[in-house]
């Protein structure tokens, strides 16, 4: 615990929000004065003997499984569509690349004849001259 001295008008502490009077010293968490020190909102003090200054946190009214549950169930429908979102995808991903093989098949085999085309083409020619000589 350290004791500080509140140097500014509007520093609220505690869960009811208790107004913090400038010129006090307060004791406080080590963690929550040197937080305040850092922000220049107090300054460390050298007194004896300050107002204890509890901070304590408000505790929920309603029970906290009472919204888990539905909470859960959101998660548990929004796995599942993230599922079936990776599976549609990787089926997208299979068949693009299925798409892309029979395309590199189809101009290998046109490439082939084009290939030929241009070989027979060739021995025509040279055929021909052969006949002009």
């Amino acid at each position: 615990m350290a004791l500080v001295k509140v140097l500014v008008a509007n520093l609220f502490a505690g869960a009811n929000f208790q107004k913090l009077e400038v010129g006090k010293v307060y004791e406080v968490d080590d963690a929550v004065a040197g937080k305040w020190i850092a922000d220049g909102k107090a300054e460390q003090s050298a007194e004896k003997k300050g107002e204890k200054l509890a901070l304590e946190v408000a505790k929920s009214t309603a029970p906290a499984s009472a919204g888990a549950s539905e909470i859960q169930t959101k998660l548990d429908d929004a796995l599942e569509q993230l599922k079936q979102a990776q599976a549609a995808a990787e089926a997208k991903d299979k068949e693009h690349a299925d798409a892309l093989e029979q395309l590199k098949q189809a101009q290998v085999a046109e490439l082939a004849a084009e290939k030929q085309r241009a070989d027979t083409a060739e021995a025509a020619l040279a055929a021909a001259t052969k006949k002009d000589k």
